[in-house]
């Protein structure tokens, strides 16, 4: 059963982590959960896939020698939260749903609601072109991430799909959007109602929480973050 409204407190990136794994093992499937994240501090996150010696370099060269970057489940570059609105959806993932298209829909839903809200995006479809595997996230805008009119990325992010359940971590930057962090929040939820046809639950079950901590410890360790 569903807990209280979101409640969860302001966690590192371990405990950001931790906690979306821990709702996308554990709520039903059928579920459509979004979560904005509260952070305890700056943080540094980067896809599952890149190399960790990059995720490192890459703190070091923005001056972040303190901040330990934490690998994410989910793909991606490197993203650097210092006042970004990120945030997570869990979703049910039909089995002939592709990911490129899933991710165009959900941006698609963002771009609804923050349309709605008065900041104008777009979709980005320039050709597809692969992924250096040191590039930052918001270096450059990547196929259907969303974007201003000159270009400049605004939403980025990545998935991972489990049992007929899919998890979406984006990014979404707010210097030129013209909306605080509760009014971009906002707009991401009306675009996930709109696109999704029912509201997003912000629900969090006490036993997602306890899951998490236990799961923490993984995100934390050297064998996660520094295997590659």
């Amino acid at each position: 059963m569903l807990g209280a409204e979101l409640t969860a407190p302001a966690l590192d990136a371990a405990g950001q982590m931790a906690l979306d794994e821990a709702v996308l093992l554990s709520a039903p499937v059928g579920a459509l959960i979004l979560r904005v994240y509260l952070w305890s501090d700056r943080a540094c996150t980067f896809g599952y896939s890149q190399p960790h010696r990059a995720a490192r370099a890459a703190c070091d060269a923005r001056g972040w020698t303190d901040v330990a970057p934490v690998r994410r489940a989910t793909g991606g570059g490197i993203v650097f939260h210092d006042g970004d609105v990120t945030f997570s959806l869990v979703f049910p993932w039909e089995r002939t749903w592709a990911p490129d298209s899933i991710y165009k829909n959900i941006h698609r839903a963002a771009h609804l609601g923050l349309k709605r809200a008065g900041a104008a995006t777009f979709l980005n479809s320039p050709p597809a072109r692969p992924l250096g595997a040191a590039a930052a996230c918001f270096a450059r805008a990547e196929p259907m991430d969303l974007v201003l009119d000159d270009g400049t990325k605004v939403l980025g992010g990545a998935l991972r799909k489990r049992e007929g359940k899919g998890l979406y971590q984006g990014s979404l930057r707010l210097e030129r959007l013209g909306l605080s962090a509760q009014a971009a929040a906002e707009a991401v939820a009306e675009g996930a109602a709109l696109e999704f046809g029912h509201a997003p639950s912000r629900e969090l079950a006490p036993e997602w929480l306890e899951a998490a901590r236990d799961l923490a410890q993984r995100y934390r360790s050297r064998d996660w973050n520094q295997r590659r």
